[in-house]
């Protein structure tokens, strides 16, 4: 049953989102060309223009595709479970786990393929050598040797990417598990998902200013500087996000279900 529950979503989302993707690859194309023929540096005021509408077509393209993609999959989210269709979704003999777990591993899914997209547009577009991954393990490298890392084992970049998986679900989750409390309220469902959403905001700004200041204890007791997050703080806050979501969600759909 989840298969199909996830095939259904499929179904229901890529009509809009893999054009939204498409847009990201094609102005990535047009924005790359402008950068290396060097079109700023042309005498004709008619190319200069031209070159800066592709630019700056380019960035709203990205913040386009970045905030639509999140609209949709909100919007998709609250009207298939809580809104018309949602009358429909709950009277089918599916558990609610295999609803919760479709829903989240599809939105979670296009959010990844979004955000790779736009990291390699961007990896693309201010790289000017032809080998364009051994610079990115450069930079890899760089940056990690700022950070305090000297070798980047294989087995650190195999957990910072789970890190970053993980991440992306609490992400999706949070959404879903304030869409779902703002239920409970009966007449002001919206701003009650709002004030959840920041509230929830908030205690996580909270949990990484003690990350951050017993990093900084630290820091001063060793003499090592290490900056931003670690795989690991990412990765087990991520997992307790997301079985606090998770459950957010489930009680809301399980035991407290509205539609009216």
């Amino acid at each position: 049953m989840l298969a199909r529950l996830m095939k259904y979503e499929w179904k229901a989302t890529w009509k809009l989102l893999v054009p939204v993707n498409l847009l990201i690859v094609v102005m990535t194309f047009f924005a790359c060309i402008t950068a290396r023929i060097d079109f700023f540096n042309s005498d004709n005021d008619g190319i200069i223009f031209s070159a800066v509408m592709i630019i700056l077509t380019y960035v709203a393209s990205m913040f386009a595709a970045m905030i639509g993609t999140a609209v949709f999959l909100i919007y998709r989210f609250y009207t298939s479970v809580y809104g018309d269709q949602g009358y429909l979704l709950h009277t089918l003999p599916v558990d609610k786990h295999h609803i919760i777990l479709a829903k989240v591993l599809a939105s979670g899914a296009w959010v990844l393929l979004s955000s790779v997209l736009m990291n390699m547009s961007i990896l693309f577009l201010f790289n000017e050598e032809e080998d364009i991954f051994t610079r990115f393990i450069d930079n890899v490298n760089i940056m990690t040797e700022w950070a305090g890392v000297s070798v980047v084992s294989g087995f650190a970049v195999l957990m910072t990417f789970i890190a970053y998986l993980v991440e992306i679900l609490a992400r999706v989750l949070k959404v879903s598990a304030c869409i779902s409390l703002g239920q409970l309220s009966s007449n002001h469902k919206l701003m009650t998902a709002f004030a959840f959403y920041f509230a929830i905001y908030i205690v996580q700004q909270i949990v990484n200013g003690f990350y951050y200041a017993i990093l900084g204890y630290i820091n001063t007791r060793t003499g090592n500087w290490y900056y931003g997050k670690s795989w690991e703080f990412t990765l087990i806050s991520g997992l307790l996000y997301i079985v606090a979501f998770y459950a957010a969600t489930w009680y809301v759909m399980e035991r407290k279900l509205n539609l009216d």
